[in-house]
């Protein structure tokens, strides 16, 4: 159905023409920072018409967090968060009613459901609902962080070649879709992690995995390609107490539960199934099988744009085996950090702002630049970008609840990610710690 979890249970809604799409996430551990500026990154990255290969369909998808959240915290109650649609163009599927697209739900959904379906964009079978699984993943990763466990996926190849460009080009030069390869590795899980047999780590990451609409393969540490290996040459010698093994052909996982390595495994996205080439189908208004070519706006490769689902199914499935191996508390009386972003500002100006009390206001952007923030592992980029030469900085960790202003999304392209930034000046009470960059 429309759920998933034991203990973390998500249940998705909604239809890609609709009002809105949205989730419900029940059993969320309370004391949890999750202030509505964590969501935007990562519905950045799931975000089509930024990148080439994507569809030109754009939604704002800022997150409408209605339950679950009060003063920026978990507050262990279901947490329900809702999407508007207000980029729909319906007729684009009016017109292509009598004919079922091949590769899409359009046939199966239609028999399921007596006719009754929501057709418009796929309707509830359509990748638009990926948002909502983002959402989760953005909640998960924050109760993930608290433990020190990280989750992040890659694309690997795109249409049979690891240089991501030369792949698309093969797709546009056939005037057609194509799909990839992506990556997942989550690390610091700890042992023990996962149930045997229908419960195991393995079953539980399929399962979500192939929610997510184009999977069409999944493939744990060496995958299939155990099949030709010797079982000497596929084990994972063992090499010390902590469980650390010399190879990790397993993928972190022996019997259906984690052994400390890190959880390792590959997914096939299938080429979009709306492809600009003609092709055939039945019409079931004739009863003919007739040509036709697809309209309407879709991606080229929808590979592009699983990285960041991936990562939330994955950390979605982690924090419901953690809460089920009792390895996570129900409850954060103490957050590990307050949260994962960052401010560069100017030293002196900072100095005076913090002596008299008042907000940090940056003079001009002709003089530094913005003002920013950005993850950890973005900063080495964001200084080599903007504060080339400087050694006048002070790392601020901060509030964005706090902000002054609201924050902003630019792409850099030193780090080639959206990062989120502010205009004006923080509240000193924002602060939360800060560190001298010399």
């Amino acid at each position: 159905m429309n759920n998933f979890g034991s203990l973390f249970k998500v249940s998705i809604f909604g239809e890609s023409h609709g009002i809105n799409v949205g989730v419900v996430i029940d059993g969320c551990p309370a004391g949890i920072y999750l202030h509505k500026s964590l969501f935007l990154e990562d519905i950045e990255r799931r975000k089509g018409g930024i990148q080439k290969g994507t569809t030109p369909r754009k939604e704002t998808d800022e997150p409408i967090v209605v339950s679950g959240v009060f003063n920026s915290y978990t507050t262990g109650a279901p947490i329900t968060i809702l999407f508007e649609n207000n980029n729909t163009r319906s007729g684009d599927y009016e017109k292509q009613r009598a004919v079922p697209r091949p590769g899409h739900a359009d046939f199966v959904a239609n028999k399921k459901f007596g006719g009754f379906e929501d057709y418009r964009g796929g309707g509830h079978f359509s990748g638009r609902l990926t948002v909502c699984l983002v959402a989760v993943g953005v909640v998960a990763k924050q109760l993930l962080l608290q433990q020190n466990i990280s989750v992040a996926a890659g694309i690997t190849s795109i249409c049979g070649e690891n240089d991501i460009e030369a792949g698309l080009q093969k797709g546009i030069a056939a005037k057609d879709s194509v799909g990839g390869i992506v990556h997942c590795e989550a690390t610091n899980i700890p042992i023990g992690v996962g149930e045997p047999f229908f419960g195991s780590l393995e079953s539980m990451l399929a399962q979500a995995v192939f929610a997510i609409p184009a999977v069409k393969g999944i493939e744990f540490g060496a995958g299939f390609a155990a099949a030709n290996m010797f079982g000497s040459q596929h084990n994972d010698a063992i090499i010390n107490a902590d469980g650390t093994t010399a190879t990790n052909h397993a993928g972190g996982i022996v019997g259906g539960i984690s052994n400390g390595n890190n959880l390792s495994f590959n997914i096939a996205i299938k080429p979009t199934s709306s492809t600009p080439k003609e092709q055939n189908s039945l019409n079931w208004e004739t009863g003919e099988v007739e040509n036709f070519s697809i309209k309407g706006r879709h991606d080229l490769c929808i590979a592009l744009r699983v990285p960041v689902v991936l990562e939330a199914v994955t950390a979605m499935v982690l924090v419901d085996a953690l809460l089920v191996a009792q390895k996570m508390p129900k409850v954060f009386t103490e957050q590990a950090v307050k949260q994962h972003i960052y401010h560069v500002a100017d030293k002196t100006l900072w100095e005076q702002a913090v002596a008299q009390n008042e907000a940090y206001e940056h003079p001009s952007l002709a003089q530094e630049g913005f003002i920013h923030l950005c993850k950890a592992n973005q900063l080495q980029g964001v200084l080599d970008r903007y504060y080339v030469g400087a050694t006048n900085i002070v790392l601020l960790t901060i509030a964005p609840d706090k902000l002054v202003n609201d924050l902003k999304y630019e792409i850099a392209s030193s780090v080639n990610e959206w990062f989120p930034h502010v205009y004006g000046g923080i509240n000193i009470d924002a602060v939360i710690a800060q560190k001298t960059i010399n």
